[in-house]
This record gives C-alpha cells, structure tokens and sequence, in this order.
C-alpha cells in the first residue's frame, strides 16, 4: 500500500462568505509518497507520455492516477498509442532507439511551462540525484531556447543530455522515472522547499550582483498574450498609492526573480505561473492573487493559494470579472475592482 501525506491549507485571510464552501472543500488533500521507478523497454512520446504493454505508465504524468481531472487519462492514452503505432509501423512520424547500455531519465510531461518546470521537473530532477547520478536526462532540444531551463540546469553542472529532435519519439531500454504528483494542484510543501533552498544557495553569488529590490511590488503581465488586466492603469495607480513598484518577470531572469521575490514583504498579481516564484518568498509574506472569477467551480485550480500557504506566506485572494476577450475561460481577461483592490491592500498593511 503506498503511503500517504494529508496536506491542510488555511484558508485564505480576507476570505469572503460566497467564497467560503469552495476553498473549503479543496483545502485538503492526500499527497502519495513519490519513488523513482526503473522500466525496461518503454516508448516515450517526444512530450514525456511514457507507454508500456499498451498502457500509459502509472505516476508519469498528471491526471491518470486521480478522479481530479480523469478525462485527460483517456486523451493521453488515445494520443500515445497513436504515435507509438504509428511510429513503429507508419511512416509520418519518426521514432528512435536509445542504446541499451545506457540508463535514461525522464523529467518532463505533457503539461508543461515555468509552474510545472519550478514545481514539478526540478523536483524530480532532485529525487533522480538524491539516488543516483548515473543517468542521461531526456532532453527535448527545443529546451536549448527556454532560458529559465538554461539558467536552472546549470545547478546541475554534470548533468548527461540526450537531445531528441522536435517531434522524434523515443524508444527506451532502460529508463528511470521519478513520479509525478497525481494531479496539477497537489503540491507538497516539502518537496517544494528543497528545490527552492537547493536553487536559492545556486544562486546566490549572483543575487550580489542584483540592485536593491522593492518591498512592495506588483507584477504585471504587460506582455501577455492573454489574461491580462483591462483596467490596467486604474489598478496602477491604485498600487502606486499604497507604495508597489511594478515589476514584470519576462523582462527578468531566473536569478532576478528569486531575488525580487525572497526580498519582497508584500506582492500583488494576477493568477498565472509567474506565482510559481511565490516558493521562493520569505514566511508571513503577504500575497494577494488576483483571481479569475469563473461559471463553473471546477475550473478553479487553486495552486498558488496551496504554494503560497505551504511556503508559510499570508495568502489574500480577490475574484475579478472576467471579460469576453477569448473562447477559453483560462485565456480571458479581467477587469479589477479597484475599491474593492484598495481594501485589500490596506488588510495587507495591517497584517489582518
């Protein structure tokens, strides 16, 4: 029986009544104890889906081990036999196979940006080394021009590479898989400090070199495609007048952003993966998200509230209304109450 770790997560601090029932229902949860497994002989999808004996394998990627969010079980299953079949006896898609005197690891899943790079793949990256460096990471090449990848690998200075070719399949003899947490949301606390204490003392010749940081910031998504703020320059000067620096993390590296954060007391942004940094603030840092308000309550994924509490921060949350600027709920934009803003940021002031 594989064990389990409950996790609690108070509710947020300005928590409103209507809001109440939500965050309480979602506000514990059972996290299972991960290992690094061995297989032999797996087929990996260029994305990380990883297919055994006509299965996807269990723990290798999110969704298919909970009730969560289970439809993506089927969609991953559906697209992973396609392309190993078709890559094995087709022709339109390419496969490979890795030499089997090697041992190869995994770290990477369909569901993927900055939040689940940070949250999920440097922490299995971790787990790989705490039990053996004798491996060679699967490495998809189009990594070579994300540069938060580039700058954290380099924590890693002895790490083995076998790049695999944009859209090229892989076939492994021998393959080492760290699991992966059941479900997007489902974030243990101590798995999280370890990456953020083993990326923080990487980095921290170069926090010297960084200029002062503000203690109050606001981060804007100036430069988003979508989910973006429309009021933008009532909410601005609302932040202004309480004392935020507007600060914008694509404009920043890695190193930047831990920076920015770890020195910040209080911080105001919008849902979206630049919260992941939020592991890197201090204890008893104040947090407001400003949160999409959706139709559906399934649709709330509440990740940062959970990163945020189990980093020891002061959570605050505020719903704003979406507006009809996308097709895809996620992808909306959002319209901030601005008096409801300027209470927020006094709560945050009085530590209420």
């Amino acid at each position: 029986m594989r064990q389990k770790q409950k996790i609690h997560n108070s509710l947020p601090v300005n928590i409103d009544e209507e809001y109440r029932i939500l965050y309480e229902r979602k506000s514990s949860y059972s996290c299972p104890n991960l290992e690094v497994r061995k297989y032999k002989n797996v087929f990996v999808s260029h994305e990380g889906l990883c297919w055994k004996n006509f299965q996807l394998l269990p723990y290798s990627t999110f969704n298919i081990n909970s009730s969560y969010d289970a439809k993506h079980g089927w969609e991953f299953y559906r697209l992973v036999t396609e392309q190993y079949l078709v890559s094995t006896f087709g022709t339109s898609l390419k496969k490979i196979t890795l030499p089997k005197n090697k041992t190869y690891a995994l770290i990477h899943t369909k569901w993927f940006n900055y939040s689940f790079w940070m949250t999920s793949s440097l922490v299995r990256l971790r787990m790989l080394y705490k039990q053996t460096d004798d491996f060679t990471l699967i490495y998809p090449e189009e990594w070579d021009n994300i540069a938060y990848i580039q700058e954290t690998l380099r924590a890693f200075p002895n790490l083995k590479i076998e790049k695999i070719p944009a859209g090229v399949h892989v076939q492994v003899p021998h393959l080492l898989l760290p699991e992966v947490r059941p479900f997007t949301a489902c974030l243990n606390g101590d798995d999280i400090k370890d990456v953020s204490l083993f990326i923080q003392n990487f980095f921290e010749k170069d926090f010297a070199t960084i200029s002062t940081t503000p203690k109050k910031i606001f981060v804007n998504r100036k430069k988003a495609s979508c989910r973006k703020i429309v009021n933008s320059d009532a909410v601005e000067q609302a932040m202004k007048k309480y004392g935020y620096e507007e600060v914008d993390f694509d404009e920043m590296s890695v190193a930047q952003q831990i920076d920015c954060m770890r020195n910040a007391k209080c911080v105001v942004m919008l849902h979206g993966a630049g919260m992941t940094n939020m592991m890197f603030a201090s204890p008893k840092t104040k947090v407001l998200e400003l949160m999409h308000e959706y139709t559906e309550p399934r649709t709330y994924r509440f990740i940062y509230w959970f990163l945020s509490v189990q980093m020891g921060c002061d959570y605050y949350v505020q719903f704003c209304k979406t507006i009809d600027t996308h097709s895809d709920e996620w992808r909306k934009d959002i319209l901030v109450d601005v008096d409801k803003l300027e209470k927020n940021l006094i709560l945050m002031d009085q530590g209420v």
